[in-house]
């Protein structure tokens, strides 16, 4: 009988399994750097990095960066991504306000991914903790100020389509005295992801930040971008053979149990006999 539950419970795993025939073909475990750009510059994150591949088969990679540091323009940025392709985009972004005014600035993560069919599931999430570096007592974090800015610092994208746009709700400002600081986060469909109907991913994600930022002051983004396949209900003709073999094992076993209590029943009364 065990070996017959054995071969029910493997037909079982292989019917259920192959719902996950739908997911996309996994991107190789070699690592493919992500895009990581601040305004118009690229930063070559496959140089500058420090990446660590993790058990689970994700990536991390650190790095720094600095811009027009000798300029009114500069900038510093810091970077500690874990990334899946999956896929999912998680980690934080530092941005220093180099400059002596505040400014807008914009941030993006894009990667590259094996393609997912639609429909998707996806959700995002981000938190921003702002603080006052140049100790004048105040630090602030607005919505960017640009032409075509986003209705929220955080926006995430499949392909090259908006889908999820978060932390609409600013300013944000401490002003509790020197190095002050405050943080707020903002969320939609985690954990999961649980919202639905998202379109297909034919090539990539992505998570841009727009955001203004006050001179000398510095903010760090936590975020998150995931995006998974629907999941595919097996159809009722699989759970229904899965029943069916079920039965077959039951009654297998108990003609089994049968056969062998009549046997001994026998040899009972053969026993009990008079010598």
């Amino acid at each position: 009988m065990k070996v017959l539950s054995w071969r029910i419970a493997g037909i079982a795993s292989l019917l259920i399994a192959a719902t996950d025939a739908t997911r996309a073909a996994e991107v190789s475990a070699t690592y493919v750097p992500p895009v990581l750009q601040i305004g118009t510059t690229r930063i070559s994150t496959d140089t500058n990095d420090q990446v660590f591949e993790n058990p689970d088969g994700s990536f991390t990679l650190i790095g720094t960066e600095s811009g027009n540091v000798g300029t009114d323009r500069g900038w510093k940025l810091d970077w500690d991504l874990t990334i899946d392709y999956d896929p999912f985009i998680n980690g934080s972004l530092t941005l220093t306000n180099l400059g002596s005014t505040a400014r807008n600035f914009v941030l993006n993560v894009e990667l590259p991914v094996a393609a997912i069919a639609a429909p998707t599931l996806f959700g995002g999430s981000i938190t921003a903790t702002l603080f006052d570096d140049s100790q004048n007592g105040v630090a602030t974090l607005t919505r960017s100020t640009a032409d075509g800015a986003s209705p929220g610092i955080y926006q995430s994208f499949i392909d090259n389509s908006p889908v999820l746009n978060l932390f609409g709700v600013v300013p944000l400002e401490c002003s509790g005295g020197p190095n002050c600081s405050i943080s707020l986060s903002d969320s939609d469909g985690l954990p999961g992801p649980t919202i639905p109907n998202g379109p297909g991913v034919n090539q990539k994600i992505r998570t841009q930040l727009m955001f203004n930022l006050s001179a000398g002051d510095r903010v760090t983004f936590s975020t998150n971008f995931t995006v998974i396949p629907t999941p595919v209900p097996l159809p009722a003709s699989v759970w229904a053979l899965i029943a069916a073999l079920g039965c077959l094992g039951y009654f297998k076993l108990r003609g089994r149990t049968t056969s062998v209590t009549h046997s001994l029943s026998w040899r009972d009364r053969l026993a009990a006999l008079p010598g």
